[in-house]
């Protein structure tokens, strides 16, 4: 069973393990530790969402708060969204967006937006399977989901 919750003091070490994934995925190197991930997710500014099948972290999604002068409320943008290779395709991104959705909700942002890399086609085509609005005017792909 899938359950998704805010990131605590425990999920940190799933987290990071998830956040290097990400970054070797992008042929990236990490340069968190466990210090900066909890300093960033449970002491600062960013929202990090943990999805766990039992006890097993699969996913997760970061969400980062933004303030624009077009906009009467908050803004928040879905900085990462990363499942784990056995368990993509299996509706998990979907899950960890609709509870970015309600988080906004809660947060009665106005705004809520994903974009992925160019060299990411497959996420640009997932979020159009989901059937978000995608952003034409600002580089992308962007897409913004409905609050």
């Amino acid at each position: 069973m899938l359950t998704i919750t805010q990131t605590t003091s425990k999920d940190i070490p799933d987290l990071l393990a998830m956040i290097q994934d990400l970054c070797a995925f992008h042929g990236d190197e990490c340069q968190m530790g466990l210090a900066d991930t909890q300093a960033r997710f449970i002491d600062g500014p960013l929202v990090a969402l943990i999805a766990r099948e039992g006890l097993d972290a699969v996913g997760y999604a970061v969400l980062e708060q933004h303030w624009r002068p077009m906009h009467a409320g908050e803004l928040y943008d879905i900085a990462h969204l990363f499942i784990k290779e056995p368990r993509r395709g299996r509706g998990i991104g979907k899950s960890l967006i609709a509870a970015c959705q309600s988080f906004a909700k809660e947060q009665n942002a106005c705004r809520l937006v994903i974009g992925t890399s160019p060299v990411n086609p497959g996420a640009a085509a997932a979020y159009r399977t989901m059937g978000l609005a995608e952003i034409t005017v600002a580089p992308g792909p962007r897409f913004e989901i409905p609050i």
